[in-house]
């Protein structure tokens, strides 16, 4: 029986990083393995003074295409939750 390895996930938004391309890039050009590339580039993040609040209402709408809420309400209490956790709003 063999173990499927889960794909590391953006410790800001959520997203899924399977491929090399979607890992952010460091100040050096090393890929970064916290970050996606759409929140991490150059070794900075893309929005700097984004709050959690506005990263959670932007991620609404990929919770509900996935299907995994049924009301925004339940995608943002679910976001709520689990970004919570993630090392970028741990401590915010």
């Amino acid at each position: 029986m063999s173990v499927q390895n889960e794909a590391p996930i953006c410790q800001s938004c959520e997203m899924p990083m399977n491929e090399p391309k979607e890992f952010g890039k460091n100040a050096d050009g090393s890929k970064n393995d916290d970050y996606c590339c759409y929140c991490w580039k150059k070794g900075k993040f893309t929005e700097p003074k984004k709050k959690f609040e506005d990263a959670v209402e932007f991620n609404i709408q990929f919770v509900m295409k996935d299907g995994a809420a049924e009301t925004e309400d339940e995608a943002r209490e679910m976001l709520k939750e689990s970004m919570s956790k993630l090392k970028r709003w741990a401590t915010a």
